[in-house]
């Protein structure tokens, strides 16, 4: 059994599904061949100092599905992140499409910036533990700040210990 102390730092990265793929699943699919799989997050460049902290604490992500599909949490762990794309190219096959646009895509611009997290797991949270986790400066409860901002990246913590 797996535990992740209480204070945890974490990144929470809410995601979506592109066109008529399922990003858990995706993922999931390589980890289980490979032992890993690389994720793409684009946009605004999230601090790599504080990445590294997170790493330093564990390498936790707590991913977070759309409203229209339940709000689900999942729990990746990661051992490195990358700004460049990972020579290895071990990641979904649909990121080639998502990378190949141009920049009247309204999902994807070339001037966007790209980081790289090497994921070795992801595992369904519990509802029961959703509850757990709150935003690392204010302590607000993320269920209330999702409701307010459009972020799809916030630095939080659990309140509680994880067993899993």
């Amino acid at each position: 059994m797996k535990e992740i102390k209480e204070n945890t730092q974490m990144l929470l990265f809410r995601f979506r599904d592109y066109k008529n793929t399922d990003f858990i699943n995706e993922h999931l699919k390589i980890i289980h061949k490979k032992g890993y799989v690389w994720m793409l997050k684009v946009g605004k460049k999230t601090s790599e100092s504080k990445l590294q902290q997170i790493l330093n604490d564990g390498g936790w992500l707590i991913l977070r599905s759309p409203k229209s599909d339940g709000s689900k949490m999942y729990i990746a762990h990661y051992t490195a992140f990358q700004c460049e794309e990972p020579k290895d190219m071990v990641y979904p096959t649909y990121y080639s499409d998502i990378l190949d646009q141009d920049d009247e895509s309204d999902y994807y611009s070339e001037s966007a910036v790209q980081q790289w997290f090497r994921l070795v797991e992801i595992l369904p949270l519990p509802e029961t533990m959703y509850s757990y986790f709150v935003l690392s400066k204010t302590a607000a409860a993320i269920d209330d700040v999702i409701k307010t901002t459009r972020t799809a990246v916030m630095f939080v913590s659990n309140k509680e210990k994880i067993l899993f």
